[in-house]
C-alpha cells in the first residue's frame, strides 16, 4: 500500500550507489537442486507486489519487518529459497515505534534511508515487491510511483525481470491496493492538486491493461509457472476510518479527539446518524498543523467553514459506494485472469472485513496506547497489516494453494 514518499524523494539519487553487478553464477546453483519439502512446484518462488508484500509497517520497512512478510511466512512453509532486498537499520523510511510521540525506530527524530544490507546483495531475489508500487508499476521500469526503494531493490530492471531471474515455478502477486488508497484515505476521489491530493484512481481499462501486461510477461517467461492472484483490499476496512456517527455518540471519542488534537474539537450535528467515514489520524494532523479548522464534520460544513471542510478526509456514502465499485470491478477482473491461466485467487477482504466486525480491527483507534494504536492486526500507520495478519494472511493463502494445487503444506504456526 501507499505511505508517504517525500523522504525517499529526498534521497533518490542514492540509487547508483546500489546499482548492483551481475553474479557470475550459474542460477541453479542459486536456487539449489533439492526439491522443497512442498513439493516441485515450489522450487523456486517468487512474491511481486507492493508494500504489504514487500513487508512494510508502521510506515516505514526495516529488515525486521521485512521478515514478518506473508511471502516469507508461505517459503518458509514451502520449503524453498527465499531472498530480499534487506534494509539495514533502523530502515528506509524507519517505521514509528510510538503514535504518541512520533518517535521512530531507532530513535530516529528525522526519517533518514539505510541502504541494503551488505549480506542481502545477490543477483536473484525471491521477493521483488516495491513499497508505493501500483498496477502499471511491475512491467516498467519507471513510472509516476517510482520511487528511491524501486532502484534499491530492483537495481534497474522491472519486478516482471528480476522474478523471471529466479525462474520461478510458483508466485504470489499482490498488486492493486495503491490505485485507490491515496484518494480513499484522503476523501478526494478526483484528482485536486490545489488540495496536495493528485492520487489517481485508476480507470477499469488502464487496471486491466496494466495488469494483462504484467501477467502476460510473467508467464510468457515462466512457462507452466503456477500461483495465486491477490485481490485488492478495500480501503473502509481500515481502522484509520471511522463512522462519524460512532463519533458524534461518544463523548469519550470527542474528548480523545480534543486530547490529541491539542485544542478543542467539535463534532458537527451533521455526524449525528452519519454512516460517512472519517480519516481520524489524517484530520487529527491537519487540525495540529493549523491546515482544517478543529471540528469534524460528516458533510458540508457551510457557512461555519468552507469547503474543503467536509469533503477532504471524509469517504461520503455515495463515495464509498463508488470506491467499492471501482475495487469490485478491479478484483472480478483479477479473478477471471486467475481463472484463465489457471491460478488460484484469494480475496483479502473476507478477511479484514471479518475482523472488522469482531473488533479485532477496531472502529476507532486507540489513542491511549502508543503501541496498539489501530489494535493487534494493524501497524501504527493504521494501514499496513502487522506481523500477526501477515501470519493470518499466509495461512489463508496456503489453504487457498493447498485446495488448487493438492499440496499439503502446513499452516504457519
Amino acid at each position: 500500500m501507499m505511505y508517504r514518499m517525500t523522504n525517499l524523494a529526498r534521497i533518490a539519487g542514492l540509487g547508483a550507489l546500489v546499482a548492483f553487478a551481475a553474479c557470475d553464477v550459474d542460477k541453479r546453483d542459486l536456487l539449489g537442486p533439492t526439491t522443497p519439502v512442498g513439493g516441485e512446484i515450489f522450487r523456486s518462488y517468487v512474491a511481486l507486489g507492493n508494500s504489504i508484500t514487500a513487508g512494510f509497517q508502521s510506515n516505514g520497512i526495516n529488515d525486521s519487518t521485512q521478515r514478518q512478510s506473508y511471502a516469507l511466512l508461505l517459503a518458509r512453509q514451502m520449503g524453498t529459497r527465499y531472498a530480499y532486498a534487506s534494509l539495514s537499520m533502523p530502515g528506509c523510511t524507519p517505521p514509528i515505534a510510538n503514535t504518541q510521540t512520533g518517535a521512530l525506530v531507532g530513535g530516529a527524530s528525522a526519517a533518514p534511508c539505510s541502504l541494503r544490507a551488505n549480506a542481502s546483495v545477490t543477483d536473484i531475489l525471491n521477493n521483488v515487491a516495491v513499497p508505493g508500487a501500483r498496477v502499471l508499476d511491475p512491467a516498467s521500469r519507471s513510472t509516476v510511483a517510482s520511487n528511491a526503494l524501486t532502484t534499491f531493490i530492483l537495481g534497474g530492471k522491472t519486478q516482471v525481470e528480476k522474478a523471471l531471474d529466479a525462474n520461478p515455478t510458483f508466485a504470489t502477486v499482490w498488486i492493486g491496493n495503491n490505485d485507490v488508497l491515496v484518494a480513499g484515505l484522503s476523501g478526494i476521489l478526483v484528482p485536486t492538486p490545489a488540495l496536495g491530493q493528485n492520487g489517481i484512481i485508476s480507470t477499469q481499462a488502464q487496471f486491466q491493461a496494466s495488469y494483462d501486461s504484467l501477467i502476460s510477461q510473467l508467464t510468457a517467461g515462466a512457462p507452466g509457472l503456477k500461483g495465486v492472484l491477490i485481490g485488492v483490499a478495500q480501503v473502509a476496512n481500515l481502522p484509520s476510518l471511522s463512522a462519524g456517527a460512532l463519533i458524534a455518540a461518544s463523548p469519550a471519542i470527542q474528548a480523545g479527539l480534543t486530547a490529541v488534537a491539542g485544542t478543542p474539537v467539535t463534532v458537527l450535528p451533521n455526524c449525528v446518524g452519519s454512516t460517512a467515514l472519517i480519516n481520524v489520524p489524517q484530520l487529527l494532523g491537519a487540525i495540529r498543523a493549523k491546515t482544517h479548522p478543529a471540528l469534524v464534520s460528516c458533510g458540508s460544513a457551510a457557512p461555519i467553514a468552507p469547503a474543503p471542510v467536509g469533503d477532504i478526509f471524509v469517504l461520503d456514502p455515495a463515495e464509498q459506494a463508488t470506491l467499492a465499485a471501482v475495487i469490485n470491478g478491479y478484483n472480478a477482473y483479477i479473478k477471471g485472469k486467475a481463472d484463465a491461466i489457471g491460478f488460484a485467487y484469494y480475496d483479502p477482504n473476507v478477511l479484514f472485513a471479518a475482523k472488522r466486525a469482531s473488533g479485532e480491527i477496531p472502529p476507532f483507534p486507540n489513542f491511549a496506547s502508543a503501541t496498539a494504536t489501530f489494535g493487534p492486526l494493524i501497524s501504527l500507520d493504521g494501514v499496513h497489516p502487522s506481523g500477526a495478519a501477515h501470519i493470518l494472511i499466509a495461512n489463508e493463502i496456503i489453504g487457498v494453494i493447498n485446495a488448487k494445487y493438492g499440496t499439503t503444506l502446513r499452516p504457519v504456526q
